[in-house]
């Protein structure tokens, strides 16, 4: 019996203990959950507060997006390369002077449904701009510093020298060497070495200190283009340019010119001589229309009265109306064409020799009635 008390004394000892470290244990996990509660509480109140400065930080900065107020003063030149995007020319823009930040032109460029017509080159602006004028400066054509040059049609490699001197202001000799180093301007292997007829008459516009080599490529580069663009044959390149000159030359009216080409064409497949004045003239360069009786007795390959088939170079730049007429000439069997009326440009034709002849009797009889100096 008294075991019996004792055991009971002990497992009751033993459980009263075990409650009383559970009680322990749970006080010390609820002091845990406190602290951890609190100290969480101030983590989320210290990074509310950064949050907030920072939000209010940025609202600040977006909010006070410095610009100028007027157009500007005083000049600067900058420069847009090419490819340039808005935030490329807000860069160029501050870093120039010309507008208060890059967010203000960005901001006028989103702005502008116009903005994307803005072209790589130089311009001359002022410094301290508002964004919006800045902009629209850059879309006035007035505003850029170009170098233009302008080439008529039918004109010889002379013309092109002295053009391209005057215009990048190198000397006459100067352009004669980037003319002479043909491989340097992509002049393609059917062309021989010879420019002649390879450089586009057209209108070009360059950025200040453009070189003559620059200019001569950029027109070797445009002939390739138009010749391409009529699916003409790297090895028909050569000749369809020289039909294209004689075309050039000889021809007053557009309506004309796929008529000659036919006639230059019809006297080739029959190995007649081409007899253009025009040819002759590139060898003498004599004024007026026609050659003289001595001008006709030169002794030079370019003479289409001693020579038959065509000149060895083209005599001239054609334009595209006449390399579209060598490249589609009319359909005729015309062996002849004379210009009958020098100032309005007609031209008639014929096939048989004889009315070729009544035909420049008309030619005649108005250069005496005009008293042209053409008539010698």
């Amino acid at each position: 019996m008294t075991d019996l008390f004792e055991a009971e004394a002990t497992t009751t000892t033993s459980l009263d203990l075990r409650r009383l470290q559970r009680s322990k244990r749970r006080a010390a996990r609820r002091r845990f959950t406190l602290i951890a509660t609190a100290v969480g509480l101030v983590v989320l109140a210290l990074g509310a507060s950064t949050a907030m400065n920072f939000l209010q930080g940025f609202e600040s900065t977006t909010n006070e997006v410095q610009d100028y107020d007027g157009p500007g003063q005083g000049n600067v030149q900058v420069v847009i390369e090419e490819g340039a995007v808005g935030a490329d020319i807000a860069a160029t823009l501050h870093d120039a002077g010309v507008v208060a930040s890059e967010q203000a032109f960005i901001a006028a460029w989103y702005d502008n449904p116009d903005s994307n017509s803005i072209k790589p080159g130089y311009y001359f602006m002022h410094k301290e701009m508002k964004a919006s004028y800045a902009l629209e400066a850059l879309l006035d054509p007035a505003n850029r510093d170009v170098k233009s040059i302008t080439i008529p049609e039918g004109k010889s490699l002379e013309y092109y020298k002295q053009s391209i001197a005057n215009l990048t202001g190198a000397s006459v000799e100067d352009v004669q060497a980037a003319m002479d180093n043909t491989d340097a301007l992509g002049l393609p292997e059917e062309a021989n070495g010879s420019l002649e007829g390879w450089l586009f008459p057209s209108t070009y516009q360059f950025d200040p200190g453009v070189t003559p080599q620059e200019i001569l490529t950029r027109m070797v580069e445009q002939t390739i283009t138009v010749l391409d663009s009529y699916d003409v044959a790297p090895e028909d390149r050569q000749q369809v340019l020289t039909v294209a000159s004689l075309i050039e030359r000889e021809a007053k009216l557009d309506e004309d010119r796929p008529k000659i080409a036919s006639v230059i064409y019809n006297r080739l497949a029959i190995d007649m001589k081409l007899e253009l004045d025009s040819t002759v003239k590139y060898v003498t360069q004599s004024e007026g229309a026609f050659a003289s009786k001595d001008e006709l007795a030169v002794d030079s390959p370019y003479n289409t009265y001693a020579n038959t088939g065509l000149p060895p170079t083209p005599i001239a730049g054609p334009g595209e109306a006449s390399i579209a007429a060598a490249v589609n000439p009319a359909d005729t069997e015309y062996l002849f064409f004379v210009t009958v009326n020098l100032e309005t440009g007609e031209t008639k034709y014929a096939t048989e020799y004889a009315d070729h002849l009544a035909n420049s009797a008309e030619l005649d009889a108005w250069v005496e009635a005009n008293q042209s100096s053409d008539s010698e």
